[in-house]
């Protein structure tokens, strides 16, 4: 897990990576749904791919389709997205990503 400095900042439980590029009212639910579906999730390497579907689903529902969530310990990534529909946090040794692109 990256150590806390300026690129990093707590919000809600998850070390957010700054700059941030989604509105506060999706982000705060985006990470607080991801806290509890990680929470229930006891063994990462078999319903990790199932915790990902949940907050994907969650995300569809709440604020419109086309959402996509990546969850792993540690991965890079290059993703095209809609504007201010892009965020990535770690919750414990946990990386969540998640982006809007339809």
């Amino acid at each position: 897990m990256p150590s806390m400095g300026d690129d990093w900042r707590m919000m809600w439980g998850a070390k957010v990576k700054l700059p941030l590029d989604m509105p506060d009212d999706i982000l705060k639910d985006a990470i607080d749904t991801s806290r509890e579906v990680l929470d229930k999730c006891h063994d990462f390497e078999a319903e990790g791919l199932a915790s990902a579907e949940k907050i994907k689903r969650h995300l569809d529902e709440q604020w419109d389709p086309h959402w996509h969530v990546v969850i792993g310990r540690n991965f890079g990534s290059f993703v095209t997205h809609e504007t201010r529909m892009f965020l990535y946090f770690y919750i414990g040794d946990k990386a969540v990503m998640m982006y809007k692109a339809g």
